[in-house]
């Protein structure tokens, strides 16, 4: 797994990066509390795991994960799958 800072603003609202998954590898399950995030699929197919179920998502596909949801993005192919995410921080004043 590679995971490459793209975005980091100063103020904390936005991050994200770019995710290469190899086959068989995946992010592990976490929920991001007070915050959204925008996953894209660039290359390959991921397997997506919202509050534990499968979502496929092949590239170019984009998908949104809202407050306190419990994910994971899985490779469960042959071949590397990368993919860019962007977090919000909500409630910034």
């Amino acid at each position: 797994m590679r995971i490459t800072p793209l975005i980091d603003s100063n103020n904390g609202v936005f991050k994200g990066g770019r995710v290469l998954l190899r086959p068989g590898e995946e992010i592990g399950e976490h929920i991001t509390e007070e915050r959204e995030e925008v996953i894209v699929v660039l290359r390959g197919e991921a397997t997506l795991l919202k509050e534990g179920k499968p979502i496929l998502l092949r590239e170019r596909d984009a998908y949104f994960i809202g407050n306190g949801t419990a994910h994971n993005v899985r490779n469960n192919t042959r071949e590397e799958v990368e993919y860019v995410y962007i977090v919000s921080q909500l409630n910034q004043s």
